[in-house]
């Protein structure tokens, strides 16, 4: 009877795991098709998703120094390495501002590590337009002092007033087209022309880097008045 006993425990420990590890391949395919429900296909759910990624402080500073070691320029505050690379840092924040728009980022950038070397520093609205396309609009402020260093408190950016930012006219929207698992955000080619200056801004956003590149060129010739690094890439690395 106990050698009974013990082959009919045995037996049963032995079917107690394979139901445990049915179970848990069970729980991992639950766990893929979670991930896979959950990718990001229609246009507002891509908006949502871009609005996640670009959260976060960014700065290329493994970039730079690839650069260096390679003996390439990076341009200084004072000029020095001009055209060549530039050290940036950048802080993406959403605000909760209804009377500006439903999606809204601020953005200061500065270089070199020094806050007070403002960049750039603009509001971005998001949005799907009536052709199924995300565009982000750009709004400069007009004073170009008062809120640098908002990244730090960026409550005081939920009273900020439409009146207080003046935005880029459509043609120079960034137009957001998924490749796989990045946002590519472009300029449409020429549009974003004043009188013999096209400006060129482009983005590519994934999860954790946020790259850009721009240039100022002539329209009626296409030679280049302004770049860095010959319009290379600048790849900002989320720092957090």
């Amino acid at each position: 009877m106990r050698t009974f006993s013990k082959r009919m425990l045995c037996v049963l420990g032995i079917c107690v795991l394979v139901l445990s590890c049915k179970k848990e391949n069970k729980t991992e395919t639950v766990t893929k098709d979670e991930v896979i429900e959950k990718t990001a296909i229609t246009p507002q759910e891509q908006l949502d998703e871009i609005m996640s990624f670009w959260q976060g402080t960014y700065n290329n500073d493994l970039q730079i120094a690839e650069e260096k070691k390679a003996g390439q320029d990076v341009w200084q505050l004072d000029d020095t390495g001009k055209d060549g690379w530039l050290q940036i840092e950048s802080h993406y924040l959403k605000i909760d501002n209804p009377a500006i728009g439903e999606h809204v980022l601020y953005v200061e950038e500065y270089r070199d590590h020094q806050p007070d070397s403002t960049y750039r520093q603009r509001i971005y609205t998001l949005e799907v337009d009536s052709t199924n396309t995300i565009r982000v609009k750009m709004w400069p402020f007009k004073d170009k002092r008062k809120y640098v260093g908002a990244w730090k408190n960026p409550k005081v950016l939920d009273s900020l007033k439409v009146e207080e930012i003046s935005a880029y006219p459509n043609k120079c929207d960034l137009i957001v087209q998924k490749e796989g698992d990045a946002y590519n955000m472009n300029m449409n080619g020429r549009d974003c022309a004043f009188g013999n200056s096209v400006f060129n801004y482009q983005v590519r956003l994934t999860k954790d880097v946020f790259s850009y590149r721009d240039k100022i060129t002539k329209l009626d010739t296409g030679e280049v008045i302004s770049t860095a690094a010959d319009y290379a890439y600048h790849n900002l690395d989320k720092i957090k």
